[in-house]
């Protein structure tokens, strides 16, 4: 039973944990500074920490189908605390490197939390409870860049990493004590677990859609919040850590919209707030292409951005969960690796399209990436993507 104080610390816990990945991102011209590399190189623990994490998605998360969710939650925040520990000590930027990476890695609980919470809720409560969910995890990658920014500026940037390595422990405790037992619904063994990965991707025309759509999207989001800090430090503005990572705050808009994308879908279409997220990326892109004619437009971007990417990612998520129940942790796994592969790709492009082309570049490179997604809506929305043809063999 997912009551409304489970909820909240669950919403709570998604947020704490996924913040690990992205402490760096206001960090990296301090952290080139701190270890004498170029930009281009202190960008690669931005990499490390999402590649990590896509690792995590692919390797650890389907274990959620497998043993109890509760059990394997906890045992990730532990290690998590460790991963950020060696961050916080690390000498050099190989071991930062390496410490990301293994943060990343473990981070990936918030991707349990989801599908334990969706298998909680009522049917007809599931999409909020999404919702919820994924605005504590938003609120979490928002506040991070925020939180790291502000610590940074005070008392270095180490004592970020230190400030979040406790995070995970007060939540490690708390969590042991509030997360239900629930019986795992795979019997098989971890080869045959990571087998069915497969054979739920072949078999799922709406997972393969959802997937490419949720790629496109993260990967045009990373590709501006990994450049951000390069792009803020610079002139005009030429401003300081705490100040560049006040700009989490302003994207916290996609938080709260997640909600009430969440509750429309239990009532309406998926596809109809994937169209609005898209049309909202794309207007952000377009308006950024100026971001230096004054700090406005950058605020007005990072909203449209971040609100947009939360109306198609949550109704992605929800329409996911829909198909089957029993394998509800690993479709997530399915499509949150491609959204973390994108993302991770998106952080790539981002970074070779400014280091080539300066922030216009960055603009071009994310725009071409929301036209993969913009397309298979497209697709759908003339009657030939997946679900039109499911419906099609269905009603003839």
């Amino acid at each position: 039973m997912l009551t409304n104080r489970l909820r909240f610390i669950m919403a709570t816990g998604c947020a704490i944990i996924v913040a690990n990945i992205y402490y760096c991102q206001p960090l990296l011209g301090e952290l080139s500074r701190t270890f004498g590399v170029s930009d281009k190189t202190a960008a690669l623990i931005n990499i490390a920490s999402q590649s990590g994490y896509l690792l995590g998605l692919f390797f650890l998360v389907p274990l959620g189908d497998m043993i109890k969710r509760g059990t394997l939650i906890v045992r990730m925040h532990w290690f998590a605390a460790l991963a950020l520990l060696g961050a916080a000590l690390s000498p050099n930027i190989v071991c930062m490197g390496i410490a990301s990476l293994l943060a990343g890695i473990a981070s990936t609980a918030c991707q349990v939390f989801i599908p334990f919470a969706a298998n909680l809720a009522k049917d007809e409560e599931r999409g909020k409870v999404v919702g919820s969910m994924m605005g504590g995890l938003l609120t979490g990658v928002l506040l991070s860049r925020t939180l790291s920014g502000l610590v940074a500026q005070q008392f270095g940037w180490r004592a970020v990493y230190y400030v979040a390595a406790a995070l995970m422990v007060v939540m490690a405790l708390v969590l042991a004590k509030v997360l239900p037992s629930e019986e795992p619904t795979f019997k098989g063994s971890y080869r045959e677990l990571m087998k069915s990965l497969w054979d739920l991707l072949k078999s799922q025309p709406i997972i393969r859609q959802s997937s490419l759509i949720g790629a496109s999207l993260f990967g045009a989001v990373s590709a501006f919040w990994a450049t951000l800090a390069f792009f803020l430090e610079a002139p005009p503005y030429k401003f300081n850590l705490s100040t560049i990572g006040l700009f989490g705050v302003i994207g916290a808009g996609g938080a709260l919209v997640s909600p009430l994308v969440g509750r429309m879908i239990d009532k309406k279409s998926h596809l109809i707030p994937i169209r609005v997220g898209i049309s909202l990326m794309i207007l952000g892109y377009g308006i950024l292409f100026k971001a230096d004619w004054n700090v406005l437009i950058v605020i007005a971007g990072v909203i449209l951005l971040d609100v947009g990417l939360q109306c198609a990612h949550v109704p992605n998520l929800a329409r996911n969960y829909a198909l089957l129940p029993e394998a509800r942790t690993r479709l997530n796994t399915i499509y949150m690796t491609s959204y973390f592969i994108g993302g991770t790709l998106g952080s790539t492009l981002g970074s070779l399209a400014w280091n080539a082309g300066g922030w216009t570049g960055v603009c071009v490179a994310g725009l071409l990436l929301i036209s993969v997604g913009a397309t298979a809506v497209l697709m759908e929305s003339f009657g030939n993507g997946p679900v039109a043809r499911i419906n099609k063999a269905k009603w003839g």
